[in-house]
């Protein structure tokens, strides 16, 4: 026993070093809710056009109806958005109260978003010049125009502004960068909007919580203005730091998911004009999609897609046109039933269908985002001004309908939308419609995929036919609230892998749901994740030899809380079900340290990005729940943990480790502990050679002290 405390020794005397120095080489492996009972306002843009695309503003408001799955529904207000003006021209006058928009100076903003993906240099240029000529014809001051770009993920070029001559030197600037000039870019301008933020939003005269006598003057008026603005613009650039992407279709769901959920709760018109010559949605990624679209339009974004190759000299749409329109019908039938009744053989072949359609036409999908949230495409054309300028044009004027949609269950269900005019030749441009979807107490919206994976949570009897691990592990406590880390992991072989049209790859689609409950049982904080992988036929046994492994970031109050956890495997039709408590402490300024994690492996850090507690200079931990750990010469045990000092003591730290076999003690090591970090902690890696390890059941314990304080954790596995 003295041999292995020396060899453990010499062994820790390194470690302190590792986490600093880079990831470890190991192989690395295949990665009842509180709702609103009240129905919540359905807000609808509409644009009415004559036949020869002229638009109609003289509509009176008996002549508009609006159904919703067939059913009429009663609107309470619609009304003549026109430039600078919002006339109301109907409901009865106790549905809108005089001067209810008087103190919001948003309702009177227009934001267009103009977003490129996928840009060559000539695409560049043309993007350049849309945006000069957008310009030229917009010469109002209430029109805001924000530039972004995805690459790899969403980058900000330049927020919302009526400066049109800072627009154009941004995009100039821009027009040569590569992916890390464009992340450098947004990362200084997130800096920048989080300096705004921080100064709180300033208050108007008049508003609630203000009585400060007269109204609001124009540049009071304005510093709400850009303090919103800012806001939105800061909380899209979080949601899209904060989510996993892969370098495919993922990506552009994610990122224009992230854009649209932050202008959701700024009122009047948002539209997104988005530049991609090559947009394509696999069938894999198509629930993502969809929530897109419904997300969108309950959010009221309208997106007006922009084909910048113009011109072409092959046909784009050929027969593919067809076949995806049937495709598109069946796939929509189905999803208006919910998925329920017979299927039909065109229902059944409607994936391959679009799949090939696809191919044949990289149009498509162009037109069916911008056709299903009531804007336009314009492509196959080298005269862009006309339909740039019709563009504008609804941004500027369009009609603006409310009515409380009759739902009696949020079910999920796609709830499809159709307007009627009594004229005829008058066409309408709306919305196609969204999935009902419930809203929980603390304002946070679900998504289309989470429905039945909610549902679950909430079933008499927890399904467990899916097999998985969950745990919240708690870090950093020097602070109003306490920092967990949330990890689940699924092993792959319990997953069913279904083989794909094209007969070379077998896709996984799985998604998982974890909410967090407070002591009133209402959700507190949740988390999901839509996975949708394709493998390589030769490459799926080795594959599911790995595992699923997903984690999430929160900072919770002291109390108790209910952690549930649902895993669904889409193709095998199986669900998993997982409950447990978390009792979080009061939090601390002395001397701490951190659950003990089990490490899977280390990925390298991309962008020096810290983002959570796994996170370290150089590397990213990928924990493992298991507790049962591989002995033999050539294995490795490696944990995870991290110090919080008492910044209040000047006195060096020293870290303890015992290690003790089946209830034994088998000895100590000793090891000084590294710099501390910026942000107050020190993470760090210890690896140990498992070939010392014996097969039986070990327990370490994590001592430190700092002066006359000290604090311990320990971790107890299973060595085979």
């Amino acid at each position: 026993m003295n041999r292995l405390f020396v060899l453990l020794t010499a062994f820790l005397l390194n470690a302190s070093s590792l986490a600093a120095q880079g990831p470890s080489q190991q192989t690395p492996q295949a990665p009842s809710p509180s709702v609103r009972s009240t129905a919540q306002e359905v807000v609808l843009d509409m644009v009415f056009r004559d036949k020869k695309g002229r638009p109609i503003r003289d509509i009176r408001p008996e002549e508009v109806h609006v159904f919703e799955d067939g059913v009429e529904q009663k609107l309470t207000s619609i009304r003549l958005v026109e430039g600078k003006t919002a006339a109301f021209s109907s409901a009865p006058k106790s549905s809108v109260e005089s001067g209810s928009f008087a103190l919001d100076p948003m309702r009177e903003v227009r934001l267009v978003t103009l977003v490129f993906e996928a840009l060559d240099q000539e695409g560049k240029r043309f993007f350049r010049q849309a945006l000069k000529d957008i310009l030229d014809m917009t010469p109002e001051q209430n029109l805001y125009f924000s530039v972004l770009t995805i690459d790899q993920k969403l980058h900000l070029i330049q927020p919302f502004t009526a400066d049109h001559s800072a627009l154009l030197k941004s995009v100039d600037r821009s027009s040569m960068w590569s992916f890390i000039q464009y992340q450098n870019q947004s990362t200084e301008i997130k800096a920048e909007l989080q300096q705004i933020l921080s100064q709180g939003e300033p208050q108007l005269p008049g508003a609630a919580g203000n009585s400060s006598p007269g109204g609001p003057s124009p540049s009071q008026i304005q510093s709400v203005v850009n303090w919103r603005m800012a806001k939105i613009q800061y909380d899209m650039l979080q949601a899209a730091d904060a989510a996993d992407r892969a370098y495919n279709a993922r990506a552009t769901i994610d990122a224009l998911l992230a854009l649209v959920r932050a202008q959701a709760e700024l009122p009047g018109r948002k539209v997104i004009l988005y530049f991609n010559p090559w947009m394509f949605i696999p069938e894999v990624v198509k629930e993502q999609y969809a929530n897109l679209i419904s997300t969108a339009n309950r959010a009221n974004v309208s997106f007006y897609t922009v084909d910048p190759k113009g011109l072409v000299t092959w046909d784009q749409e050929g027969a593919g046109r067809d076949y995806l329109s049937g495709a598109a019908g069946e796939t929509r039938s189905q999803q208006m039933r919910g998925g329920t009744g017979e299927v039909s053989t065109m229902q059944a072949r409607a994936a391959e269908t679009a799949e090939g359609a696809l191919r044949a036409n990289p149009l498509l999908w162009l037109r069916d985002l911008a056709q299903q949230t009531g804007g336009a495409t314009i492509a196959e054309t080298n005269d862009w001004r006309a339909p740039l300028r019709a563009v504008m044009d609804e941004v500027r004027t369009y009609y603006e309908a409310s009515y409380a949609p009759h739902i009696a269950v949020y079910d999920g269900k796609f709830r499809k939308i159709s307007v009627r005019v009594d004229r005829t030749d008058v066409f309408v441009h709306a919305r196609s419609g969204y999935f009902a979807l419930p809203q929980l107490k603390r304002g946070q919206q679900l998504m289309a995929y989470e429905m039945p994976l909610l549902d679950a949570l909430n079933a008499p009897s927890a399904p467990l036919d899916v097999n998985f691990q969950v745990a919240a592990e708690r870090f950093n406590d020097h602070g109003p609230k306490i920092e967990y880390m949330l990890t689940l992991e699924a092993p792959l072989k319990g997953m069913t892998f279904e083989p794909q049209q094209d007969q070379k790859t077998s896709a996984i689609d799985a998604a998982l749901l974890a909410v967090l409950k407070d002591s009133n049982g209402e959700i507190f904080e949740k988390f999901s994740k839509d996975f949708a992988v394709q493998v390589a036929l030769d490459k799926v046994n080795a594959y599911k030899e790995g595992n699923l492994v997903q984690t999430f970031r929160t900072e919770l109050p002291p109390g108790a809380y209910a952690l549930e956890t649902a895993v669904m495997d889409r193709n095998g039709k199986k669900m998993g079900i997982k409950k447990s408590t978390v009792t979080v402490p009061e939090p601390s300024t002395k001397l701490s340290v951190s659950d003990v994690v089990v490490v899977r492996r280390t990925d390298a850090l991309k962008d020096n990005q810290i983002l959570d507690a796994f996170y370290f200079p150089g590397g990213k931990v990928v924990p493992t729940l298991t507790r049962t750990l591989k002995g033999g010469p050539g294995n490795v045990l490696s944990f995870y943990f991290t110090v919080y000092p008492d910044r209040a003591v000047k006195n060096a730290l020293k870290l303890t480790m015992s290690f003790y076999k089946e209830g034994q003690y088998l000895g100590a090591a000793e090891a000084p502990l590294p710099e501390m970090q910026p942000d107050g902690r020190i993470p760090y890696i210890a690896n140990l050679p498992a070939d010392k390890f014996t097969p039986g059941s070990y327990e370490i314990r994590i001592g430190v002290t700092q002066g006359s304080l000290t604090a311990e954790e320990k971790v107890a596995f299973q060595v085979d």
